[in-house]
């Protein structure tokens, strides 16, 4: 396994950066990501991996089936398409790459005019109502990464629990500023991308992070609602701890009156 940012300072054509759990690419008109491999996982020494979320296939599949879901009953600006597939125990999302600056890379006083346009469409997410939460289209939901981190719940996903009833709107959770595509000319939004986390769930989910700079957490002196969001997942929905996605070796390996170790050496000729 590679040690810190070998991967990507060694990426191959195409491949624009490489993070501790996923690659991106740049195509025409493509814009494409995948998770890493276990080949690909970063070794920080002293036998310590650094594991990716095995919940991050998830997210993909989430990304896709909101963005579906939202092109067909909105005028919110998104990726003409979108799709995922997975290969040799690596889960790829491609869709279409949309011309654009991130929100955060203007000035003040466009981001202002910016904003305008955006809480037009934080007011079409609220106006789509379930009285179940969920993700259309997907059994599970992703929890926002202020709430699941290195140090909770990591792997999982998570079920709404059956009979569950009240009022829910569809949130992004995680709508901050670098996930907001701008035409640096006309200030108008190009796309809203990065709906992983997205879904019917009650509305204090969604935080005004649009409205800074800055990761889509808590910073000092905002409130933190971390622990209440973790109690109402708890309280609500069942855990699906997840599996990492397996690799044709795995595959080949787990059939029927497979040899073991098949598929370690090639064979002679």
């Amino acid at each position: 396994m590679p040690p810190p940012n070998f991967l990507h300072e060694n990426r191959e054509p195409g491949c624009w950066a490489v993070l501790a759990d996923r690659k991106f690419f740049s195509l025409p008109k493509l814009f494409v990501k995948r998770t890493l491999r276990r080949h690909e996982w970063s070794d920080l020494g002293d036998n310590y991996i650094l594991t990716p979320s095995a919940a991050l296939p998830q997210r993909f599949r989430t990304d896709v089936a909101v963005q579906q879901y939202l092109r067909e009953r909105t005028n919110i600006p998104l990726p003409a398409f979108a799709s995922t597939f997975e290969d040799d125990g690596a889960m790829y999302l491609v869709m279409e790459f949309v011309q654009g600056v991130r929100m955060d890379e203007l000035s003040e006083d466009d981001q202002k005019v910016v904003e305008k346009e955006l809480l037009l469409h934080v007011e079409t997410l609220k106006s789509l109502r379930s009285d179940t939460p969920g993700v259309p289209g997907e059994p599970l939901m992703i929890a926002p990464q202020r709430v699941c981190d290195f140090h909770w719940k990591y792997h999982s996903a998570w079920r709404p629990r059956s009979g569950i009833k009240g009022d829910f709107v569809f949130c992004h959770n995680d709508l901050g500023q670098y996930n907001v595509l701008v035409d640096p000319k006309t200030l108008k939004i190009t796309a809203i991308i990065d709906w992983e986390f997205g879904g019917f769930w009650p509305e204090w989910f969604e935080r005004p992070f649009w409205s800074r700079r800055g990761n889509s957490y808590a910073l000092e002196g905002e409130e933190d609602d971390t622990q209440r969001c973790r109690e109402w997942l708890m309280a609500n929905c069942e855990e699906v701890e997840l599996p990492h996605l397996p690799t044709l070796h795995d595959k080949l390996n787990s059939m029927p009156g497979a040899p073991k170790n098949s598929g370690d050496k090639p064979s002679g000729g």
